[in-house]
């Protein structure tokens, strides 16, 4: 194995992928867990509120401690599963990092009140 002048391992960029996958999928378990509690809440918020009963003061703060919760049970596990299969692999980071920005960019306009009521067809 050759060591670079930067001291890193080459064909380690896997990792870094990893992580950045892992979180776009922690931000679509937080959208779709959004998209859940306002489109079903009679269903969505007891469960929610569940999850929210194991943050330290969570049921102060409502559903949305559970679908941090959520959030972040997606994160952790993606990334332990992400990281086995992609560490010591090479990638492109500068593909993975555009594509990284793009879907956070989405995210963020999906997460949107106008852009999601119209999806689900609600009053703006």
């Amino acid at each position: 194995m050759s060591v670079l002048p930067s001291g890193s391992r080459s064909g380690t960029s896997g990792g870094a992928a990893a992580v950045l996958l892992s979180i776009l999928l922690c931000m679509a378990a937080l959208t779709a867990a959004h998209w859940w509690s306002a489109a079903a809440p009679s269903s969505a918020n007891p469960k929610l509120l569940w999850l929210a009963s194991w943050v330290p003061s969570g049921l102060r703060i409502g559903p949305y401690a559970g679908k941090e919760v959520a959030a972040g049970l997606v994160w952790l596990v993606s990334w332990a599963l992400l990281h086995s299969l992609l560490r010591g692999r090479a990638v492109s980071l500068q593909r993975w990092l555009y594509g990284f920005i793009a879907a956070v960019l989405l995210m963020l306009v999906l997460l949107w009140p106008p852009i999601y009521h119209a999806m689900f067809g609600w009053p703006a």
